[in-house]
């Protein structure tokens, strides 16, 4: 445990101790009042029961108006102390102004105690017991910076000088006192400060300890969604293999539908393929903390994509992409990028209409590289917009065609995103079509020269993809 003499809490979790600190610092402060309001009701008690005199109290008058000002004042601080309970807040205003608070409660706490030293007998040393008290319950109870503990300390050294030579008028007794009393304020500093950091080494120890809970029980929820998704989303596909596989095993199978049942095991082959990649894609992208990147020239690179499109897929669908006319430079996972660009084309595709449109644009203004993808498809209603990102996405639906959803791609898509220092965001509106906006850093500024590029690419019908 780190000792916190002259310093702060670790800066880890800081803001969120002083936060809980100052709100125990105010309910122990509501506690106290009431205790020593009870205390003082008692001594009250005791001065009208046994008629009390000055051959008991050295300073009996002092101590009697001393007692009847704690009496007066006690309320006030407990009604204050409620309402900055009720009403707290985590605002760096409120804070300092409750801490403001426990402060002024502490000052008078320690007085309280050494006026009782100063009233017992005319020489303060020899009865520092209360005084002694009144710092081990400011230093034992109340949690401060080490900068309101100076304060605490220089204060009530001050009060402590300043009321002594009321009672002792030597050099040597008010040269004894004074020793006596930074004898006892250094203990209550060392008591404090040690208290204090006690007390933060633990607080984020069970901070550390929380956050930690939380992220296993996401990670339990996510293993609990992944065997979900492998019990029910793979279950189809299998399905439907087992049973063209028997209807091919029965004697009267006709050859003429050898070819398209052929055809139905690949793809449902082709989607739990597509389902256990995504699987993996999203229980890796969690395990590594970043990608290899690499300076790559983006025109062609994404130019490369759209021409696989076109040699590897089947069907069609009109593609535009449009580039700056010079370089233009990012750092990327070439293969993690790809699968990106991959998602958000598939997910255009399932739902744009045949013949439908989708423009990919990439642009570069003064740091930053932003790739789009938009379509003229069905768009997304408004109310899922805010979850098209989550995994195993409850916005996930069908494409036009019927095709499948996991709820995966998108996700995926993010997280590579992010572990390439930027952002994706998605403006969309039903029957008006959806468009994804990727923002990465730019490796070096560029000009703006527009080359379209228009290229009809092929289809799958059934990919097994998409939000």
């Amino acid at each position: 445990m780190r000792i916190h003499f002259f310093s702060k809490a670790d800066l880890n979790g800081r803001s969120a101790f002083r936060s809980y600190y100052i709100l125990q610092n105010l309910r122990t402060v509501k506690s106290v009042t009431v205790i020593y309001f009870i205390f003082t009701l008692i001594i009250r008690g005791l001065f009208s029961a046994f008629n009390l005199s000055n051959r008991t109290f050295l300073h009996l008058d002092e101590y009697n108006a001393a007692n009847w000002i704690a009496l007066a004042v006690l309320p006030l601080f407990y009604l204050i102390s409620t309402q900055l309970i009720k009403n707290f807040a985590n605002k760096a205003k409120f804070l300092r102004l409750a801490q403001s608070f426990v402060l002024l409660f502490a000052v008078f706490i320690i007085f309280s105690a050494m006026r009782a030293s100063f009233f017992s007998m005319h020489n303060p040393r020899n009865t520092l017991v209360m005084y002694m008290m009144g710092l081990i319950i400011i230093g034992a109870f109340y949690t401060f910076e080490y900068y309101e503990t100076i304060a605490i300390t220089l204060a009530t050294g001050i009060i402590f000088s300043t009321l002594l030579p009321f009672y002792q008028h030597t050099i040597d007794e008010l040269v004894l006192n004074n020793l006596a009393s930074m004898l006892v304020l250094t203990s209550f500093f060392c008591v404090s400060r040690y208290l204090f950091s006690y007390r933060a080494d633990n607080f984020l120890k069970l901070k550390a300890i929380e956050e930690k809970n939380i992220e296993i029980e996401n990670a339990s929820n996510a293993k609990n969604e992944i065997l979900g998704v492998v019990a029910h989303d793979l279950r189809n596909p299998l399905a439907v293999i087992k049973s063209i596989t028997m209807l091919m095993e029965m004697d009267d199978f006709k050859a003429d539908d050898y070819l398209e049942n052929l055809q139905m095991i690949q793809a449902s082959c082709d989607k739990a393929s597509f389902i256990i990649n995504d699987l993996l894609e999203t229980a890796q992208n969690e395990v590594l903390n970043n990608f290899d990147l690499e300076k790559t020239e983006l025109g062609d690179f994404l130019f490369s994509i759209i021409d696989e499109w076109l040699k590897n897929k089947k069907g069609q669908v009109n593609i535009s992409y449009t580039s700056p006319g010079i370089p233009v430079h990012a750092q990327v996972n070439k293969e993690k990028l790809q699968r990106v660009m991959d998602n958000l084309i598939i997910n255009a595709i399932k739902f744009s209409g045949p013949n439908g449109n989708i423009d990919i644009n990439l642009s570069a203004v003064h740091n930053e590289v932003t790739i789009s993808v938009k379509d003229s498809g069905i768009g997304i209603p408004q109310d899922m917009l805010p979850y098209i990102f989550d995994r195993f996405s409850k916005a996930r639906r069908a494409g036009i065609r019927g095709e499948a959803s996991v709820g995966l791609g998108l996700s995926i898509v993010r997280q590579i995103i992010r572990k390439h220092n930027g952002e994706i965001e998605v403006d969309s509106s039903e029957k008006q079509g959806t468009t994804f906006t990727i923002t990465l850093p730019q490796v070096r500024s560029t000009a703006h020269v527009t080359n379209m590029v228009s290229t009809p690419v092929p289809v799958e019908q059934d990919l097994g993809l998409g939000y």
